[in-house]
């Protein structure tokens, strides 16, 4: 358990009881509570204490562990703009609305990226050099 557990899972609490909370929480599913706690927990930061940095861990290190299905995935952008710009309705959070909109993209970047490999020239050691020298790859870049 982190340093801040406790303020986290209030914080939390709170939000989901809201009207805004209720509706997010209803479209992401019964696992939106353990999303923002593992999420919050994830940035290392006090929860008043919030910046970019800190969005970024909450998001790779927080969320990066879980589990999330497809849905979930596609929903937790949108659930951490809501939740932040409501910490900041709430005085909880200075710059929520700012960070919320941070933590949208951030998380879109990361959990809703396509992971492409670069085909890639497979070159032995009598081909020609890739690089256009002209000669060949074990006289010229195969140990460079």
């Amino acid at each position: 358990m982190g340093a801040h557990t406790e303020a986290i899972e209030h914080w939390v609490s709170e939000y989901l009881t809201s009207t805004a909370g209720e509706a997010e929480s209803r479209a992401f599913g019964e696992r939106a509570g353990a999303v923002l706690v593992a999420f919050m927990q994830g940035t290392g930061a006090h929860p008043a204490e919030l910046d970019e940095p800190a969005i970024r861990d909450g998001v790779a290190i927080g969320l990066g562990p879980l589990q999330l299905e497809q849905t979930e995935r596609e929903g937790t952008p949108s659930l951490l703009e809501s939740f932040l710009a409501y910490c900041e309705t709430a005085g909880r959070l200075s710059g929520g609305e700012a960070l919320g909109a941070y933590a949208r993209v951030t998380a879109t970047a990361h959990l809703l990226k396509k992971q492409q490999r670069k085909a890639t020239i497979k070159v032995g050691p009598n081909d020609p050099c890739p690089c256009g020298s002209g000669k060949k790859y074990k006289k010229c870049c195969m140990n460079a």
